[in-house]
């Protein structure tokens, strides 16, 4: 019977994080909790070149999405401050 060899020295030790690295993590988080993201590719959908109908059709729902997602957050607001009565 072999004895597999230890793979684990051949894993690169994982550099420290800087601010920068930080920022982007929010930033990545920011746009996906907003939904901005979503629109930014909707947008590209619908001025593209050689953007078909059906393009345009996908990227208008996609524009629509940081409505959606705010109409989401609303709501769940809403629902917090009915059961802690505060309105």
């Amino acid at each position: 019977m072999s004895a597999q060899p230890d793979r684990l020295p051949m894993i690169p030790e994982l550099k420290s994080l800087t601010a920068r690295d930080y920022l982007a993590l929010l930033h990545f988080l920011w746009l996906g909790i907003s939904g901005l993201g979503v629109a930014r590719c909707g947008w590209e959908m619908v001025t593209g070149k050689q953007a078909t109908l059906s393009d345009v059709a996908l990227g208008v729902l996609l524009l629509c999405c940081p409505l959606v997602v705010a109409c989401i957050w609303g709501g769940c607001l809403v629902g917090i401050a009915q059961h802690y009565r505060l309105i």
